[in-house]
């Protein structure tokens, strides 16, 4: 029987894994005691495809440009 869902991995900076930590934290606090992280990387899949649904490719590459050029200034 097939699972409807994959298992994957990636790779994620520490402060990456602590603001999803941190929202795991703020769930299971607030009364959803089943909150990991998983849960909280899908949710965020699923904003970003809401956010982009629309998009052509190039406005989707254009967003990715745009929020990590950002990053990387700020960086600087």
């Amino acid at each position: 029987m097939r699972r409807p869902y994959r298992t994957i991995s990636t790779n994620l900076l520490p402060s990456e894994v602590a603001a999803a930590d941190r929202i795991v934290d703020v769930l299971r606090e607030e009364g959803w005691p089943y909150a990991n992280r998983s849960l909280v990387v899908r949710e965020a899949i699923e904003r970003l495809s809401e956010e982009l649904r629309h998009k052509t490719p190039e406005e989707v590459f254009q967003y990715f440009i745009k929020r990590r050029g950002r990053r990387i200034h700020e960086k600087e």
